[in-house]
């Protein structure tokens, strides 16, 4: 619950002096500072203390907080009392997606330390994806502006390529064992707590086996030259938005840049992406959500060519189902409560997506399916519902269920999720 009284009985802004944690919480005070977006010497007043409280509350790490302002030489002191989320969890998942069932489990950490730093350890077995994933990200380091992150990601996937005849062919014209072995590091700057800007250097090296027609089990060339793929991504990212329990709102916007360094990289490629999704919260807890989203890139290699159909974006067709390197990307998604039974919120939706992809760029040494050729696009759509489910003591969401029905395709989709989310 929030609270907004204040033991400094004023309505005149003073300087802030210091900042103060009391209650179940492992909150630094020089975190608690960063999480309500505002800095010593700052001047608040009785006035503030909600939107101080919105922006704890927005940060996902509290079950309940109140802010009061305490009288201290020479301004206030910010005071919260705070009861944390289990910041923590080790689990299991589950995942039964358009072609890929897998399972896996991991250890997430959304506060190490009480400074919001985020830890992810997880690794999966599956049919089509198997990999491990560890990052480390610092988002304030030593209470700056300055954030910066760590990650491995080695992956051993089989990679389909469709047919794609026609509306309804959902065929496989080739398979491929692909393995990535990945390391990254990214520095970011804050210039606004809602404007980051971010630079991550990656290496990489990937290789190509067993091409074939599962169908036929025939040997075919593989798609891609094995190398190493290494590049600069740099971002910017605007995120102003609020949460509370499974409920968002506000704008999100991120333009993406990555360009493979001459010299290091094997296939001297480059791409531009930008989201932009904006959130509203209507009739107290129904939720409206557009999102956009605008990609394009030069001489893509096989694992980084842009893709159509997944949960992320074409839920009524098989994951990657569609090709290219030029695309666009819209979606609206209305979100109700339905119930919630002692610490778990149930969540339905409803949505509907759009997507136009095709070929303008290609690449001269990659091994393309005779309908992925330059200039051909192709445009979906689909409809469908689903269901969430939040825990309220936990900081991540924990399962899933989407059904999306592919309106030229006339083939509904399942996607089931139990288990670690992107953090």
């Amino acid at each position: 619950m929030l609270a907004t009284t204040a033991a400094a009985d004023t309505s005149v802004p003073q300087k802030i002096v210091g900042f103060r944690v009391r209650g179940k919480s492992k909150l630094t005070e020089r975190t608690l500072g960063y999480l309500m977006h505002v800095e010593l010497g700052e001047e608040v007043s009785v006035t503030d203390l909600p939107r101080l409280e919105q922006a704890l509350l927005t940060s996902e790490l509290f079950e309940s907080m109140s802010v009061t302002l305490e009288e201290a030489p020479g301004g206030v002191l910010v005071v919260a009392n705070l009861d944390d989320k289990h910041s923590w969890i080790v689990a299991p998942t589950v995942f039964v997606l358009p072609g890929n069932r897998a399972i896996g489990a991991g250890f997430a950490e959304n506060d190490l330390g009480g400074e919001d730093r985020k830890l992810l350890l997880y690794g999966q077995v599956g049919d089509r994806n198997t990999f491990f994933f560890g990052t480390y990200l610092d988002p304030a380091v030593h209470g700056s502006k300055w954030q910066y992150r760590f990650d491995v990601y080695p992956l051993h996937r089989v990679i389909d390529e469709y047919t794609n005849a026609n509306k309804r062919d959902f065929s496989v014209a080739r398979s491929t064992d692909f393995t990535f072995l990945d390391a990254g590091v990214l520095v970011g700057y804050a210039f606004q707590w809602w404007l980051v800007a971010d630079a991550r250097f990656r290496g990489a090296y990937q290789y190509y086996r067993h091409a074939r027609n599962e169908d036929t089990n025939t040997e075919l060339p593989t798609p891609e030259k094995d190398g190493w793929d290494v590049t600069v991504q740099t971002r910017l990212t605007l995120d102003a938005r609020g949460h509370r329990f499974g409920l968002t709102w506000g704008p999100y916007a991120q333009l993406t840049l990555e360009n493979s360094i001459p010299g290091l990289d094997s296939y001297g490629w480059g791409d531009a992406v930008l989201r932009t999704y904006y959130s509203w919260a209507l009739f107290g807890d129904h939720e409206l959500e557009l999102r956009g989203s605008l990609a394009a890139g030069y001489h893509l290699p096989f694992n980084e060519e842009i893709t159509l159909g997944s949960e992320t974006d074409l839920r009524g067709y098989s994951s990657e189902q569609f090709r290219g390197d030029v695309r666009a990307f819209a979606r609206a998604e209305y979100s109700i409560p339905l119930f919630r039974y002692k610490w778990l919120a149930f969540r339905a939706l409803g949505f509907y997506d759009t997507g136009v992809i095709g070929w303008e760029f290609q690449r001269d040494d990659r091994a393309y399916l005779p309908t992925q050729a330059s200039g051909t696009s192709v445009w979906r759509n689909d409809v469908g519902a689903g269901l969430r489910v939040y825990v309220k003591s936990i900081v991540l969401p924990l399962l899933g269920f989407d059904i999306g029905y592919g309106i030229e395709g006339h083939s509904p989709e399942f996607y089931f999720e139990l288990g670690l989310t992107d953090f």
